[in-house]
């Protein structure tokens, strides 16, 4: 992890305060004060973040790049649960309750923190009160799409896909209007992990839905050729 120049996130009008929710309550001289206090810092692909049971002292924001979080079972293997992305937060729970952190967090790609010493964030917050409300607002938000993926655990894995599918973000590329397309956000092993099943049932589930004429699948990118059949699909399952 290697410390960059505090003017790297202070100087764009995209510096990552100005991106987290949980600050979206102050106003543009408030973010720029709150991101002087930010400690910017870049790791390469792989180079963890913190291990499970750290006490890091720090909550972490993601400027640039991608943040994987595994919770890693008592048998060693690593369970995929969030991709913290530009904006979203990592460590806050371990601030709100003083406990020690709950998983193993992975930077992908080349990654950009801006990063916050517990003692400067509780200032933050005994000046800015609406910022702990936010975080509050921000855990239950992820705590209700835990209890979501746990719900379609108990499906099959036709379903969970069809569900994660639904989830993703358009491809506007200047193709056809009618075309449903959608680019998986990480390799199918990462996808694979965060639905909770293994790369070989994802691969053969895919071909199912392929089968059915549900889905085409081109490296990377799926088209939905029938959105309503997905969607009958996961409500089915509810």
């Amino acid at each position: 992890m290697r410390e960059l120049p505090i003017r790297d996130i202070t100087v764009h009008d995209d510096n990552c305060v100005r991106r987290v929710p949980i600050f979206a309550g102050l106003t543009a001289t408030q973010q720029d004060l709150v991101a002087t206090m930010a400690r910017p810092q870049f790791l390469d692909d792989g180079e963890l973040v913190h291990r499970v049971g750290e006490r890091t002292g720090k909550m972490f924001v993601v400027h640039s790049g991608q943040v994987k979080l595994h919770r890693v079972l008592p048998t060693g293997r690593k369970l995929l649960i969030r991709v913290a992305q530009p904006g979203e937060t990592v460590g806050e729970h371990a601030f709100l309750t003083s406990s020690p952190t709950l998983d193993e967090a992975e930077a992908m790609d080349g990654t950009r923190l801006c990063v916050f010493v517990h003692d400067d964030l509780a200032g933050l917050i005994q000046r800015y009160p609406d910022i702990a409300h936010r975080m509050l607002v921000t855990l239950g938000e992820r705590l209700a799409q835990t209890e979501h993926q746990l719900t379609l655990n108990t499906q099959s894995v036709d379903v969970r896909i069809a569900d994660y599918l639904l989830q993703q973000p358009l491809l506007r590329d200047g193709q056809s209007s009618e075309s449903m397309r959608v680019r998986l956000p990480l390799d199918k092993k990462d996808v694979a992990s965060l639905l909770g099943t293994t790369p070989e049932s994802f691969s053969r589930a895919l071909a199912r839905l392929r089968t059915k004429g549900l889905i085409s699948v081109d490296d990377d990118t799926v088209t939905l050729s029938d959105p309503d059949a997905l969607e009958a699909l996961v409500a089915g399952a509810a």
